[in-house]
């Protein structure tokens, strides 16, 4: 007896789009050529997080140094939605005829407002799907039709406190080489307005740099990394990340004995929000990561900032009271003031540039030929250490 045709459609919605709490709806429609005997119809909704990859590992024996390989699968499940319906008759009821033609069913179903948003990638997935089945006795039970639906879950940036509307910065001193070849250090920071953001909305970032060193950076690289963390449950629990670029903007480096400031715009691309309620399964996380490209065989230092991306913006400012000022005097290395290092050297940079945000090199004004890189400030008129 061949399969009914059968075909799942959702009310004024084409594609399957919910959020999260919403009620789903929709109808399915059976078309017969033959008299079908069952004791029942159900629909049921499944929803499902799925981790899964592999790793090749080598294991040395005594007969083969080298040693030998084999593949290693990790997976791990999580069920997010699981609910059953009967569009006619039950699971143990009497067998009834359903005869030839188009029988129409309707159906409703609750999403929780828990469930979070769909998700596609290389080693995680996330999936929402319809399925009918025809239920011919109470041991046979025969899938006949699927549809997939897409569920969106609202992360609301304004519940998550005020701590995502202050501002973040990063800095970091590098020291290239060590011992008797160690160079003066390379000082980078880098700062945004607020720590959460939504898709289309532009990142602004601040870059400031002071290169004392040998090493020249060729260029900034300003990245949206997403970071995708799994953790498996077969054969063994195991832990894997994976970091994506989502994101990239670049601009000019700066070179020994340069002071640059740079401000570099980023747009935020349609992607997944901000995801660790399924920690320690499977969790999305943003960082905003700065590379300093640098040349020769050095490793080129990086500076990362967390950030939450939403799906509905901060719409409020922090209040002035929650504002602490700074406990130092902020960083402007063109002001006529005296600097020295923590070991109370004083850091003359001669014949210093700035580069401008069109990368040409201007000479700095006179008598700010000090900066300040992680120092303690000595204003003018005050007696310095020997």
């Amino acid at each position: 007896m061949p399969d009914p045709e059968c075909h799942i459609r959702f009310d004024n919605n084409p594609y399957g789009v919910y959020l999260a709490g919403q009620t789903l709806a929709g109808q399915v429609e059976l078309r017969l050529t033959e008299i079908l005997s069952v004791i029942g119809i159900s629909l049921r909704l499944d929803g499902l997080t799925e981790i899964e990859w592999s790793e090749v590992i080598e294991s040395a024996t005594g007969h083969q140094p080298s040693g030998s390989r084999k593949t290693a699968r990790y997976h791990g499940q999580q069920t997010l939605l699981n609910s059953t319906s009967f569009l006619c008759g039950s699971s143990v009821g009497p067998v009834r005829d359903l005869a030839i033609g188009t029988h129409t069913y309707h159906f409703s179903c609750e999403l929780p407002a828990h469930l979070p948003t769909s998700f596609e990638g290389y080693h995680a997935r996330i999936r929402y799907t319809a399925k009918v089945s025809v239920h011919r006795t109470k041991a046979r039970v025969d899938p006949i039709g699927q549809a997939s639906f897409t569920v969106l879950r609202h992360l609301n940036l304004n519940e998550h406190g005020e701590v995502l509307l202050l501002p973040a910065k990063s800095e970091l001193t590098k020291v290239f080489c060590c011992g008797p070849c160690s160079s003066e250090p390379l000082y980078i920071s880098a700062q945004i307005a607020r720590c959460g953001y939504i898709p289309g909305q532009t990142i602004v970032m601040k870059i400031d740099a002071v290169n004392r060193s040998r090493t020249t950076v060729t260029e900034f690289r300003v990245k949206l990394v997403q970071k995708l963390c799994y953790s498996s449950q077969q054969p063994a629990v195991e832990m894997r990340t994976d970091a994506l670029v989502v994101a990239e903007s670049r601009c000019s480096g700066v070179t020994s004995g340069e002071v640059v400031k740079h401000q570099q715009n980023l747009l935020i691309p349609a992607v997944p929000p901000t995801y660790t309620d399924g920690a320690p399964l499977f969790s999305v996380n943003y960082e905003l990561e700065v590379e300093a490209r640098v040349t020769g065989p050095n490793i080129s230092p990086r500076l990362a900032m967390p950030i939450t991306i939403g799906t509905i913006a901060l719409e409020q400012a922090v209040p002035k009271e929650k504002l602490k000022p700074l406990t130092k005097p902020p960083w402007d290395p063109f002001s006529p003031q005296h600097y020295t290092d923590i070991i109370g050297t004083r850091i003359p940079i001669g014949h210093a540039v700035r580069r401008s945000q069109a990368g040409l090199e201007e000479q700095l004004p006179n008598g700010s030929n000090n900066v300040r890189l992680h120092y303690i400030v000595h204003r003018n008129g005050g007696e310095l250490p020997p």
